[in-house]
């Protein structure tokens, strides 16, 4: 089993972050998760394209992508599996006597590469399989940034097979969006973009460990108010792209897993 493309390398030059949430998502639960596990694949069909367009000496031009599901789509897809540590949304919170939302989003999305288009047609291709269902409820064009080497730190950021079986390879993120500028240091790998916020130059961050509850912490402890934040599970590549089938088909969490016993 293998991590996500998008959690062991770096972000390239742009960055095209976006969140949706769901209509209805537990009569269409399955099929937001098969759109989502269908972006490795969707990914790979544009790689050929980038390279053309790219010098002969950086072959690894195309996308990296991550998606990720929020504790309710992903609670749906596995209600006889839950997470191991807790995985759930970050309720509404204070910091700095600031009232902070809790954490929003059913799936998160993220495409970098180094030409903005091929994340934009990337992102409208899935946004038209989403439908009329799919909300938009945050999207940010980014570039630059400071981002930790996750690929040094894995074992700070990918469950391994002692903890979990089924789930080895995968790990959380928190997203945090702020007003201010100011790089906030964490003792967990993160990644961290300037970014517009209405008038203001602010930041988004996203932190990654294999530990929910770590990152449950690190949310209330951040010295600024976030204006928007999310909290999300990312599959490893194999458990992603199982949900082509229609469900999960992998160890416990297989939908026949209660036969096998």
């Amino acid at each position: 089993m293998q991590a996500q493309e998008g959690v062991l390398k770096p972000p390239k030059r742009y960055t095209l972050i976006q969140v949706y949430d769901f209509d209805d998502l537990p009569l269409i639960v399955m099929n937001v998760a098969r759109i989502g596990a269908q972006v490795p694949a969707m990914v790979s069909e544009l790689k050929p394209d980038a390279i053309k367009v790219s010098s002969k000496k950086d072959k690894d031009s195309g996308i990296i992508a991550l998606v990720g599901f929020g504790p309710m789509l992903w609670t749906l897809i596995t209600p006889d599996a839950p997470v191991q540590g807790g995985f759930r949304s970050l309720d509404e919170t204070e910091i700095e006597d600031v009232e902070v939302p809790g954490s929003g989003g059913d799936i998160f999305l993220y495409f970098s590469s180094d030409k903005n288009s091929l994340n934009r047609i990337l992102a409208d291709k899935i946004k038209e399989q989403f439908g009329s269902r799919g909300n938009l409820i945050d999207e940010l064009e980014l570039e630059g940034g400071v981002h930790s080497d996750i690929a040094s730190e894995k074992e700070k950021v990918l469950i391994d097979r002692s903890k979990n079986l089924d789930t080895m390879q995968s790990c959380f993120i928190v997203t945090q969006k702020f007003t201010m500028s100011d790089n906030i240091l964490c003792d967990l790998p993160q990644h961290s973009f300037p970014c517009q916020v209405g008038s203001d130059i602010g930041n988004y961050i996203i932190t990654f460990s294999n530990d929910p509850q770590k990152l449950e912490d690190r949310a209330e402890s951040v010295p600024y108010p976030p204006v928007f934040r999310g909290f999300f599970f990312i599959p490893s590549l194999d458990l992603l792209t199982s949900l082509r089938m229609g469900g999960i088909r992998m160890g416990s969490l297989a939908i026949n897993a209660k036969w096998k016993e």
